[in-house]
């Protein structure tokens, strides 16, 4: 009997000997050890999603591990982002795209989450131009012609946008406000469908992504009237920016890489080092050229001093869009 006791207690000693090496080996495995979600704001095939799936799929061949992109819309496109800072953990297996919206949304409504404190800053990434968009076939041929049919038409200048609380969103209240007229919005789940509605007569003009419309603008079924760059682009010949008009608002919106709080560095830099290297991959640079997207790199510590600085400066574009929130 004590022989066999003496046996149970060497083979109960191994078991935990071996559970615990398991245990460390399995700690000790480099991250990614599994794929990684993404999360996206927007819905599918706007050129946020594009330009967020080639991402994943250039980052994840640095990682060694897919980049799984999930599309989870709403709320001004923060529905994502904060979403994960609530319910995920800070590991580096869940992380999200942040555009201008992240730290625009609380001045709009009140929310559970901090735009700044309660997220992780991996990366900056790029930014778009925005346009102010009619068919080709409209009888609008200019920004004035647009705003005198505004005034003589009180509501019944409609711009459709990728949703409400959006960038775009805020560029048509901004716009319709110094303009003096009034404006009717009308957001939709995504870009596509915006500029489905816009193309079927169901809206009079879209304010989006130069990158979701281009390729109707080629085809000759879009006309662009106006940028909201700080300067003419070249391959927009003709499209005046709005500071030109009279309206000011130069706007790029950066976009970037968010994780919950509190990831660990190396981990960050991780990430940061994979997604640097996606974005000055000629394919990625190919693809910013398609989308008439901007080349914007920032690492963590430069990309979170930009944000602080950036919510601050979010609340006069949503106090002329006259959507500050009260209190």
């Amino acid at each position: 009997m004590k022989k066999f006791l003496a046996i149970l207690r060497t083979a109960m000693l191994g078991l935990s000997l071996l559970s615990t090496l398991t245990h460390q080996a399995t700690a000790a495995d480099p991250y990614p050890n599994r794929p990684i979600r993404m999360l996206v704001g927007f819905g599918a095939g706007g050129p946020t999603d594009i330009t967020f799936r080639k991402l994943a799929e250039l980052a994840s061949k640095q990682l060694g591990q897919p980049i799984i992109v999930e599309n989870k819309p709403g709320a001004g496109a923060t529905l994502a982002p904060s979403t994960m800072a609530r319910v995920d953990k800070p590991d580096g297996y869940t992380i999200a795209a942040a555009t201008a919206g992240l730290l625009r949304f609380p001045h709009m409504q009140k929310v559970d989450w901090d735009p700044v404190k309660d997220f992780t800053w991996i990366a900056g990434l790029g930014g778009y131009t925005f346009v102010l968009a009619v068919k080709s076939d409209s009888p609008f041929k200019s920004v004035a012609d647009l705003v005198a049919y505004a005034k003589a038409n009180p509501g019944k200048l409609s711009i459709g946008t990728a949703g409400a609380g959006t960038t775009m969103h805020l560029l048509t209240e901004a716009f319709g406000g110094m303009a003096g007229v009034e404006v009717t919005h009308i957001g939709f789940k995504s870009s596509s469908e915006s500029a489905v509605n816009l193309l079927g007569g169901h809206t009079v003009a879209t304010v989006d992504a130069i990158g979701s419309l281009l390729p109707y603008v080629q085809a000759g079924n879009l006309r662009v009237l106006m940028s909201f760059d700080g300067q003419p682009a070249s391959w927009l010949p003709g499209v005046p920016p709005a500071k030109s008009l009279g309206y000011d608002l130069a706007y790029p919106a950066p976009y970037g890489l968010v994780g919950p709080k509190n990831m660990p560095l190396d981990i960050v830099n991780k990430l940061n080092s994979a997604f640097k290297v996606a974005i000055d991959d000629p394919e990625y640079t190919k693809l910013l050229a398609t989308l008439r997207q901007t080349y914007w790199y920032r690492p963590p510590g430069e990309y979170e001093k930009w944000a602080a600085e950036f919510y601050v400066s979010e609340r006069s574009l949503v106090e002329r869009a006259k959507l500050l929130r009260q209190p």
